[in-house]
């Protein structure tokens, strides 16, 4: 049963990818393999399952990474693995985060589905955690806004390559560069 839910909702991200909201069920449902009562079943409707994989997608690439850096006691190392992580997830996901700020923009994705307020939450909560366990004095707003503009810079000013796709060498050269615009106070 969990497989058949998954197998949906990786197809289903597909053809959002491909349409945007505007896909219809029958899409998803031919892309899943799936008869289309199956996915009204499982999500109820066209927004559920939107809302469903766009949040499961989040989750997975966003959330989980943070959260665990967060534990890390060289702050220095826990900038360099979220920048790291999220421009690697960014510019790999360069397609669906374009549509999600597409359909956004155009007003057809519903309140809970606010990429730049779900990645500006999540990065504040990360860098709180951070600071508590390692009683450092950050103030996670600033630092969560100055993270959000390197991510948006990424995505939106045109570039020779995508991050991803830099060497080793041209990353950590780049993550040295932002990660000397933080203030570290103990």
């Amino acid at each position: 049963m969990r497989d058949k839910t998954e197998q949906i909702i990786q197809s289903a991200l597909q053809v959002f990818i491909r349409k945007g909201f505007q896909a219809t069920t029958q899409e998803v449902a031919n892309e899943a393999k799936v008869a289309e009562v199956t996915l009204f079943r499982k999500f109820g409707n066209k927004q559920q399952l939107f809302i469903t994989v766009i949040k499961s997608v989040l989750e997975k690439k966003f959330y989980a990474h943070l959260i665990e850096q967060a534990k890390t006691h060289d702050t220095e190392e826990f900038l360099r693995s979220i920048i790291d992580n999220r421009l690697n997830v960014l510019s790999r996901n360069r397609n669906l985060v374009k549509m999600v700020i597409a359909e956004s923009l155009m007003g057809n994705l519903p309140p809970e589905i606010n990429l730049p307020d779900m990645i500006f939450t999540s990065l504040t909560h990360g860098i709180e955690q951070h600071a508590q366990q390692n009683n450092l004095v950050i103030d996670s707003t600033h630092w969560a806004r100055q993270l959000s503009g390197i991510f948006l810079s990424h995505l939106i000013l045109p570039a020779d390559k995508p991050y991803y796709e830099l060497s080793e060498r041209e990353k950590n050269h780049l993550l040295d560069k932002y990660i000397s615009a933080f203030v570290i106070t103990e």
